[in-house]
């Protein structure tokens, strides 16, 4: 029977019907799982994505950039996890109804007023728990352990796909239970077990017991970290003691119907402001000044900084272009917690952004160090030295307590412009942000171009750049690799980048239009004629060989490559065009032999993988923007006596 039957029929009920309508509402709930579970699988790489993001960043921020899936079926069972645990998410408020609507005609007025600040107050208090275990626990918790793997001698850490779902599953299903306390003690109240005076009364023994719970939730020994785990608890059972003197009541007395409604609300506006708080922060970070009209952001893993400067050629773009990069290690700055140290770039100045202990103490060093004067703007405390003497003078800005700002005027007026509300910041557009934390844990140098200038640099002579929303790319970490990333607008457009890139990569190695005319070198000549030998004898060696044999794939495999070296090796050597651009001369550059290049497209997404010299790739990293530093101006930073400061550069003040 229904759970509108009449109050005299409900006891009536047969205990068959009972179980008839049991099996029913089971049913019901079973489908609208199930229908939640293929929508989820339709989002299960977003899913994995938000799940997995605070573990992915703090393996960034410990230069770790990789999860490994150990088996074949690694993958698919966790995404199948991870679509049962979100269709259950989304048929929750249909498995809650269905289990009500069950329990309801059993039930007094009175018992069911009471349970609906638990219908209510369950699902908020549990977001609540999550949200602060996703936003706060989960990434310190995973930084601190992952740096207790790493410092141990002789160890190594690979996570695997398997256990990052886990323990991320794990981690916000436990907070989400804890944070029930204020509602496990609504109903002790409630049932009148227990009085708001006896919960007081033992206030003073859960402050222990809660940061007896925060020492083990955070096995560090310092109370900051621990206090930030425990506060919580603590704060939760002050509440769960105010909604217990709000439903306190007499024996035999009815439960107030107003004070259902202000536990529920009560219960409802912790969860709401708990979540606001935690989106909020404690402090604007670094990457939240970046401005959206930025020509090129690139950012650097702040323990890879020697290498990338190491590995690119001198005077050439990507020494230049880096160069502003290595600031941070001249100048002996040492980020805070997360080492992601930012470049921006523009068309009229450069700028670094790091995050720092004490930005206004790092500023004062500098004005000590260069003999400057300190001069307080609208964005922060500022100093500024001259790299060299023939560079214009730069500035460091304490924009926040630990936001550092390095820069020339014309790029740091750029970044206070997006501070002060004046321009659109970078991550306003949910795009860029969700582009942006996916890039940060993808790998230790990385490069995003989210307007047309900059994306005409990433494209072949500009082609189609009016197709393309923004281009990306990431440098591996193991191999000399660089990947491209095009997000078009829509799949045709993908499609036909795509197809413009191969053909684009095969012309290059051909057309001597396209790549200047020169004869090639003897050796090459020779080298040419041995590969056509080569690629002749292994062919009529395969024939004799059985088809689909080890030998007869082995021969036909060594035939193949050396055709294509034939081919490769005939063009004539290529060279800069006297007109092409330094971006041009880059990508030009990037896809020569010995290079494999390949381009692929999906869902309005090209991804273009590029393996070559790291020279080379450094070149085309940098290439969408021209602006930086001479490689020089680093070592003459370190002059042991300052040069005298001009009273014009000391009275300059742009940044605003």
């Amino acid at each position: 029977m229904s759970a509108e039957a009449p109050p005299e029929l409900r006891s009536a009920m047969p205990f068959l019907a009972h179980l008839g309508e049991l099996r029913t509402r089971i049913f019901r709930s079973t489908l609208a799982v199930f229908a939640g579970f293929f929508v989820a699988w339709a989002w299960h790489i977003e899913l994995y994505t938000w799940l997995s993001a605070p573990i992915r960043h703090a393996l960034a921020d410990n230069n770790l950039f990789s999860i490994k899936a150990l088996q074949i079926t690694e993958s698919i069972e966790v995404y199948m996890k991870l679509s049962l645990y979100g269709g259950l998410f989304l048929a929750s408020p249909v498995v809650f109804y269905q289990i009500w609507a069950f329990v309801a005609p059993g039930l007094l007025t009175k018992e069911r007023r009471m349970l609906t600040p638990i219908v209510a107050g369950s699902v908020s208090c549990f977001v609540l728990g999550a949200a602060f275990c996703y936003l706060v626990v989960l990434p310190f918790m995973t930084d601190f352990l992952i740096k207790l793997t790493i410092d141990a001698p002789g160890m190594t850490f690979e996570p695997t796909l398997a256990s990052t779902v886990s323990f991320s599953l794990l981690m916000l299903l436990a907070f989400g239970t804890v944070f029930e306390l204020p509602l496990f003690m609504y109903v002790l109240a409630a049932m009148g077990l227990v009085t708001a005076r006896g919960f007081l009364g033992f206030y003073r023994y859960w402050i222990v017991i809660a940061f007896v719970i925060g020492a083990v939730l955070t096995p560090t020994p310092d109370p900051v970290n621990q206090t930030l785990m425990s506060a919580p608890l603590v704060v939760l059972y002050g509440v769960g003691c105010l909604i217990a003197w709000v439903v306190q009541r007499q024996p035999g007395d009815r439960l107030p119907r107003r004070a259902i409604v202000a536990v529920t609300l009560v219960l409802l506006v912790l969860a709401g402001s708990g979540v606001a708080l935690a989106l909020r922060g404690a402090d604007r970070g670094a990457m939240d000044d970046v401005p959206a009209d930025v020509r090129q952001l690139l950012g650097v893993h702040e323990a890879s900084l020697a290498r990338w400067h190491q590995q690119a050629a001198p005077n050439s773009a990507a020494a230049q272009g880096l160069a502003p990069l290595g600031l941070v290690e001249t100048l002996h700055i040492r980020p805070l917690a997360s080492p992601l140290v930012l470049l921006t770039r523009f068309d009229d100045g450069v700028a670094v952004l790091t995050e720092v202990p004490d930005a206004a103490a790092t500023v004062r060093k500098l004005a000590s160090r260069f003999q400057s004067s300190l001069v307080p703007t609208g964005s922060g405390l500022s100093t500024w030295f001259r790299p060299a003497a023939n560079t214009e003078p730069w500035r460091a800005v304490a924009a926040s307590k630990h936001v550092l700002w390095l820069g020339t005027d014309g790029g740091l007026a750029h970044l206070s412009a997006a501070r002060q509300g004046k321009n659109p910041a970078l991550l306003a557009d949910p795009q860029l942000a969700e582009k942006v934390a996916a890039l940060r844990g993808a790998g230790p140098l990385w490069s995003l171009t989210p307007n047309a200038p900059g994306i005409a640099g990433w494209l072949p002579g500009g082609a189609m750049g009016q197709n393309v929303r923004l281009a990306a790319a990431v440098m591996s970490r193991d191999r000399a690799e660089l990947v491209l990333g095009y997000e078009c607008r829509g799949p045709e457009s993908a499609i036909a980048l795509r197809d413009r890139l191969d053909a684009w990569m095969a012309d290059s190695r051909r057309d001597p239009k396209l790549a200047g005319e020169r004869t090639p070198p003897s050796m090459v000549l020779r080298l040419r004629d041995l590969a056509l030998v080569v690629a002749r004898a292994a062919e009529s060696t395969a024939r004799l060989a059985t088809p689909g044999g080890h030998d007869h794939q082995e021969l036909s495999r060594a035939a193949a490559e050396a055709t294509r070296m034939a081919r490769e090796l005939d063009a004539p050597s290529l060279q800069p065009r006297p007109d092409a651009t330094p971006a041009a001369d880059a990508l030009l550059a990037l896809v020569q032999p010995p290079a494999l290049a390949h381009a692929e497209s999906s869902q309005g997404h090209v991804t273009w993988t590029v393996q070559s010299e790291l020279p080379r790739l450094l070149d085309a990293l940098v290439a969408p923007a021209s602006a930086g530093l001479a490689p020089a101006t680093l070592a003459e930073l370190d002059a042991p006596k300052p040069k005298a400061v001009p009273p014009a550069a000391r009275a300059q003040n742009v940044v605003k």
